[in-house]
């Protein structure tokens, strides 16, 4: 076999996957047949020469066997021949007879049109030739024995961003100028697939990056590419994913058409009730690198679909007549989901089928938008039995929802009373009391017209919480009166927990600290036994308040800490604050530092989800940001609060622990690596001899980080990494 000169010149730099060509050189170091899989366009055929390169240079001979351009699979015996050599070969056994001594790498490149054909030969050359080795890329295993598989999955945002920018500027030297937030979200939004990445660049001869991403709802018009060289499957987006459908069975088509109604990730349940897609077929579009695989939290497995396979699958569909029929099997698997979850509106303690249903917020939505146009009645029993996902993930856009439907479907019916709580929980986030008030009487006139006790209690204890919000504190008492004696009939201890919470609350609000004390007791012990960290958390939270404002710290940072413990887990977007915000003017007297992350992390967390914090929330952020400022002085300050603005649940946990951790901001985490080794004085070279870098990527990380950040010099960018990860002791 021969060497570098069988490899194809690379006809611009090769950026990125450091960790898949260790992954795929380790693979062939321990196996003779390695197959690297991926959905077309993902960049396989790159990576497999990349490898081959480094590879000539340290340990010798590389052929290249490209398949892609033969349409008789009779024809593999002949590519494969030439490879290797020979002028002709009638059988593959012709080729293992005239290379069985050789020792070097055969790449067997797009496999996946003559599979078949692909891996008989490829098994047979490696039983014939023990010291040959066999890279293949295909969009689906050989399935041979002894075969290693590299999943090659999309590029990481850095790498993404690093590629589109460096092919736009060979187009247009200033493309990029002035156009990081565009570049950052187009690449993100391309999903990191290479081919989609390099599409998007070859357009900013005529388009600033921030327009292409404006299109993109177009993108299979938009991303094209008229070079003549480039493969003609390559030349457009629409194209490179066609040829996949193509070599699809009917049934695998169908179901992969049927499978991109999912806004998201999907489950096999899922998959079986909407598209009534069975196992099988999901698993051979596994195996054809037409879905990916990921174990979520609770570690079953889910499925998704690139966005770009996925608006594909939404043409086919939109052309076959199934589609109303597929939205309305969508919109009625996940209201049965959402309403099995919400156990009739009365607060559930089933909170890890409450997370799962966060998680499946994207077809959430799908069906709400369906539902509007189609049928509203299921969209009012939807938004009414996925309040919880609203309320910790999105409270504008649950409101939005909730009032939308609820103008649609002005008919006093019982499947108005969810829908009219949903909107006056969601309003009371919001501290819009007089609306609160007016969707939550409707609510309770309703159930109480329809003899519905389990709504009518739920009703009453968010009239009485929006009562106390609103510092109306006697009609929150006779609310919640009305609501604990309804809980109590029905016998469910968790909805009788939480409403001696609000009472304690009220208590706390009247000055009477012994009554409110002993109810927020009472209701943590109601509580015990239930999966309720939400309720538990919330009264944490005010016994903490009672001991802060009674002096008693010690107490009062137990309380508020076990708190913030319990609300993490649930995402909670309001009590989590209000329990943060406490324990900063606990911290801001001894360490201005900390109670600046945790004043932060309060108003970032409430950022992502909208609404806004009771008055007295807000009087003590606006406390410690300026007594925090007055130690500190504002440059520090500001640093330190934006600092805990960014802090994920994880990183809050490792703050409130005494951890140190570090919040990355706008950073990634190869940008925060090699800040890291700014702040301690490395210069480009020695950063890039210790990161495994070139200097070249070295000095790109730093200049995109000085832009992230706006700050001019290295110093600067030192100073905010050691502020950013300057924790107390």
């Amino acid at each position: 076999m021969a060497g570098t000169g069988d490899l194809p010149a690379a006809a611009n730099r090769f950026i990125g996957r450091t960790a898949e060509l260790a992954t795929v050189e380790a693979a062939l170091r321990q196996a003779r047949v390695v197959s690297l899989v991926g959905p077309g366009g993902i960049g396989k055929t790159r990576v497999a020469l990349e490898v081959a390169r480094r590879r000539v240079r340290r340990s010798g001979p590389v052929r290249v066997a490209d398949l892609s351009t033969i349409t008789d699979a009779r024809l593999v015996t002949n590519v494969l021949a030439a490879a290797t050599g020979l002028a002709s070969a009638e059988t593959i056994a012709d080729v293992v007879r005239a290379i069985s001594d050789d020792a070097g790498l055969l790449i067997v490149d797009n496999c996946e049109h003559v599979v078949d054909f692909a891996s008989a030969a490829v098994l047979a050359l490696v039983e014939g030739c023990p010291r040959l080795r066999v890279l293949s890329t295909t969009r689906e295993a050989l399935r041979i024995p002894g075969e290693t598989v590299v999943s090659l999955g999309p590029l990481d945002a850095d790498d993404a961003i690093r590629l589109f920018a460096e092919r736009a500027r060979a187009v247009r030297v200033d493309a990029v100028k002035g156009q990081q937030d565009a570049v950052q979200e187009l690449c993100a939004r391309l999903e990191g697939v290479p081919l989609a990445l390099e599409l998007a660049a070859a357009r900013v001869s005529a388009l600033a990056p921030a327009t292409i991403l404006a299109r993109l709802g177009e993108r299979f018009d938009l991303l094209t590419n008229d070079r003549r060289v480039v493969p003609a499957r390559h030349r457009s987006l629409h194209a490179t994913i066609e040829w996949s459908y193509e070599l699809l069975t009917s049934d695998e088509r169908t179901a992969f058409v049927r499978l991109s109604i999912f806004p998201g990730h999907f489950s096999v349940a899922a998959a079986e009730a909407v598209g009534q897609v069975d196992v099988a077929s999901l698993a051979s579009l596994v195996s054809k690198s037409l879905i990916s695989v990921a174990a979520s939290a609770s570690g079953e497995l889910h499925y998704r679909m690139l966005d770009t396979l996925r608006s594909f699958g939404r043409e086919q569909l939109a052309s076959s007549g199934d589609a109303d029929t597929l939205h309305q099997r969508h919109l009625r698997f996940f209201l049965e989901c959402a309403e099995t979850t919400d156990r009739s509106g009365v607060p559930t303690g089933a909170e890890a089928q409450v997370l799962e249903l966060c998680d499946s917020i994207d077809d959430l939505r799908a069906a709400l938008a369906w539902s509007v146009e189609h049928e509203t009645d299921a969209g009012l029993r939807l938004i009414g039995a996925s309040r919880e996902v609203w309320f910790r993930r999105a409270q504008t856009e649950g409101l939005d929802w909730a009032v939308s439907l609820l103008e649609r479907c002005p008919a006093e019916q019982p499947t108005r009373i969810p829908a009219l709580i949903t909107a006056g929980v969601l309003s009371i986030a919001h501290q819009n009391h007089p609306a609160a008030a007016g969707w939550l009487e409707d609510a309770a006139r309703l159930a109480e017209q329809v003899d519905d006790t389990e709504r009518l209690a739920v009703s009453s204890l968010y009239q009485g919480t929006n009562a106390m919000l609103a510092q109306d504190l006697d009609a929150a008492e006779a609310y919640l009166a009305r609501a604990l004696r309804l809980f109590e009939r029905l016998d469910r201890p968790q909805g009788i927990g939480r409403t001696l919470g609000i009472r304690g609350v009220v208590r706390f609000l009247e000055g009477n600290l012994g009554a409110a004390r002993d109810l927020l007791v009472e209701a943590i012990s109601a509580l015990d036994g239930w999966d309720d960290p939400w309720g538990q958390g919330q009264a944490h939270t005010y016994l903490g308040l009672i001991a802060k404002f009674t002096g008693d710290h010690a107490p009062a940072e137990r309380h508020l800490s076990e708190a913030v413990r319990l609300l993490v887990s649930t995402s909670d977007p309001t009590i989590l604050g209000v329990a943060l915000a406490g324990l900063s003017t606990l911290a801001v007297g001894r360490d201005p530092r900390r109670a600046l992350r945790l004043g932060g992390a309060a108003v970032g967390h409430r950022e992502r989800v909208g609404g806004r914090y009771p008055p007295w929330t807000v009087d003590d952020l606006e406390d410690v940001k300026r007594l925090g400022t007055d130690a500190l002085g504002s440059a520090t300050a500001t640093a330190e609060w934006d600092a805990g603005r960014r802090l994920d649940p994880s990183a809050l946990s490792a703050l409130l622990a005494g951890r140190k951790t570090r919040s990355p901001g706008p950073l990634s985490p190869r940008e925060l690596d090699v800040a890291a080794r700014v702040s301690q004085g490395m210069t480009n070279a020695q950063i890039a001899r210790t990161l495994h870098l070139s200097e070249r990527t070295v000095e790109n990380h730093v200049s995109r980080s000085l832009s992230k950040l706006a700050v001019h010099t290295r110093v600067e960018l030192a100073s905010w990494f050691a502020a950013l990860n300057r924790l107390p002791d």
